[in-house]
């Protein structure tokens, strides 16, 4: 099976995807699963993950539902707030979604992660590790799981 590991969905606004300059100025357009779809057939794709493009928990809801309705997106790798006090209640509102494979931080965030992950009883470390098992990402193919890290030494850019 081939899998396109890495595209993303959006709306296009300015504002909320500045990150797309004038060298990408081809890229300032609606990007949705129709348009995707013909090009992985064209290029014998057979399914494509979706990756986080905005920092928001709601892109990440839409991202669920868009997956629910395109058979071909066999992955969300989504995006939590990993220094909130709230990461649980984020976190285990996405836990069970067959479709959800990870989360991608910042390269900003990376620089605190290691506060959210030392260990302590209420940071993201601990909560990811008891909401996150094996079993979740068994029906991935073997493609994409080649991006899962330990869970005991990183979380930063981690796909489970």
């Amino acid at each position: 099976m081939r899998i396109d590991a890495h595209q993303h969905f959006w709306v296009y606004a300015q504002r909320e995807y500045a990150w797309i300059d004038d060298s990408m100025a081809s890229r300032r357009r609606d990007f949705l699963p129709n348009d995707l779809k013909p090009e992985l057939e064209r290029h014998g794709f057979q399914g494509s993950v979706v990756v986080q493009a905005r920092q928001t928990l709601e892109e990440t809801r839409w991202f669920l539902e868009l997956a629910t309705d395109a058979s071909f997106i066999l992955g969300v790798v989504g995006w939590v707030d990993l220094r909130s006090p709230d990461v649980r209640s984020q976190l285990e509102a996405f836990a069970g979604n067959p479709k959800l494979v990870g989360f991608a931080t910042s390269r900003r965030a990376n620089q605190t992660i290691d506060s959210c992950c030392n260990r302590n009883s209420s940071g993201a470390f601990p909560c990811l590790k008891s909401l996150i098992s094996p079993t979740t990402y068994s029906s991935i193919p073997s493609i994409f799981l080649w991006r899962r890290s330990s869970l005991d030494t990183s979380l930063a850019n981690a796909s489970f």
